[in-house]
């Protein structure tokens, strides 16, 4: 077990940051185009289980991983990841940990003239590094708990579309 002193508060507080981060840099992402914050968040090299939303799991280059959001969210005029300020987390090292956070993840729709809500409750876990320019995700798990909402937004993030 690692010792509870100041840079384990220090780091504690960073990946919970980092954490939030994620899901609030994937908003500002898809809000604004500029995909440079959520890039940031991963190491050089990111795997990505999105497997329990029925995508397959990828390996890719921190740079390629916008485009993975952008093609996954782009039926969504917006979407709101809701990240739990207190996350759980298990250093295995001074420099590895493995976090886990639960986030509401709302995806905002036109239909019919209307704006629809889907909402994903899920659990992240994230395996997290310290690198040179801080805490970063190595590897991300989505696993959904529970949807509410419009189950056409479960349509539209696998790719269908509205006639």
């Amino acid at each position: 077990m690692r010792e509870k002193n100041l840079q384990y508060l220090l780091d504690w507080t960073s990946i919970q940051d980092l954490a939030v981060e994620y899901g609030q840099a994937i908003d500002h992402g898809r809000d604004t185009g500029d995909w440079s914050r959520w890039a940031n968040v991963f190491t050089d090299e990111v795997t990505a289980d999105y497997t329990r939303l029925g995508f397959d799991p990828l390996t890719l280059k921190r740079e390629q991983m916008p485009d993975v959001a952008k093609g996954a969210l782009k039926a969504f005029h917006r979407v709101q990841h809701a990240t739990a300020n207190c996350v759980g987390l298990r250093f295995q090292s001074d420099s590895h940990a493995e976090v886990m956070a639960y986030a509401e993840v709302a995806h905002y729709f036109h239909a019919g003239g209307d704006q629809h809500e889907w909402t994903i409750v899920a659990r992240y876990t994230f395996s997290v590094e310290r690198t040179p320019d801080g805490w970063k995700i190595r590897k991300v798990l989505l696993d959904p708990i529970h949807y509410r909402g419009n189950r056409v937004g479960k349509d539209l993030l696998e790719g269908k579309t509205l006639i």
